[in-house]
């Protein structure tokens, strides 16, 4: 699968301190993840579009000690629905907060959002979509995350086939990395994630790695699952849970490694 180019450009401000001893509020899962989620998540403006308005929205905004953001500030935009926009998303991030010395403290961020339809065209036809349906309705909008064993109908991958469930999709999806079975690593990968209640999954850490591209392939089948999100009060919620794989080698009786692959997903 080709990588979508992401457009949008995420600078990091951060204050003036020497050495090592400061580390920056970060995005959870890391830049990397942040640009794929923005990337999927992001709908282009009809008004702008219509209108061939491009630009970039930028703001700074301060996180706390606990990596809530606060006080955005500074904004530029080229059209009031491109910050809505840009806000909109913003707010489906989760930070991990600066440390000084290994304590948390505060940091400024500069959020960058570029509009661009050309680019904009050419991810809409890499990612299949130009408006995001939800699947289920109504929608919780307060932006609380609920964990999983709390609602009342928990999330869960929607197949195209009747038959189909996640052993079969991710037997038949997943590749046991070349590397990984030259090295014979064997071992879970557990990934924690947000399921949004448009179904999108946001916010993607790795909680237990395993090397030579396990996590990579892992990731790389999980953005592949399409979902339902979880239900509280008969609303669709942003819900956390977890995905793991079990990567694991048999011996076959002629000296070779069979590959093993086994999944699940829950709270």
């Amino acid at each position: 699968m080709k990588r979508v180019l992401p457009f949008i450009v995420f600078l990091l401000l951060s204050y003036s301190l020497t050495g090592q001893d400061f580390f920056n509020a970060q995005p959870v899962g890391g830049k990397q993840q942040l640009n794929y989620f923005i990337n999927q998540e992001l709908i282009y403006p009809e008004a702008m579009y219509n209108n061939h308005i491009e630009g970039t929205v930028s703001f700074h905004v301060t996180i706390d000690e606990k990596g809530h953001p606060s006080e955005i500030r500074d904004i530029l935009s080229p059209h009031p629905s491109a910050l809505l926009e840009a806000i909109r998303i913003f707010k489906l991030i989760e930070w991990a907060p600066a440390t000084l010395r290994s304590v948390p403290t505060i940091d400024t961020r500069l959020f960058e959002v570029e509009f661009n339809i050309n680019k904009y065209n050419r991810l809409c036809k890499q990612r299949g979509y130009n408006i995001i349906v939800n699947p289920y309705e109504p929608v919780d909008t307060s932006g609380k995350i609920f964990w999983y064993r709390s609602l009342d109908a928990v999330p869960y991958p929607v197949f195209l086939e009747k038959k189909q469930n996640l052993a079969n999709f991710i037997a038949f999806n997943l590749k046991y990395p070349e590397a990984a079975i030259k090295q014979n690593v064997t071992g879970v990968v557990k990934l924690s994630f947000v399921v949004e209640t448009n179904g999108k999954i946001s916010n993607l850490t790795i909680v237990n790695s395993v090397g030579a591209g396990c996590n990579e392939e892992a990731i790389r089948v999980l953005r592949l699952l399409k979902w339902m999100p979880g239900i509280h009060d008969q609303h669709a919620v942003r819900t956390r849970t977890s995905f793991t794989v079990n990567f694991n080698l048999d011996r076959e009786k002629n000296g070779l490694f069979n590959p093993v692959v086994k999944s699940s997903y829950g709270g």
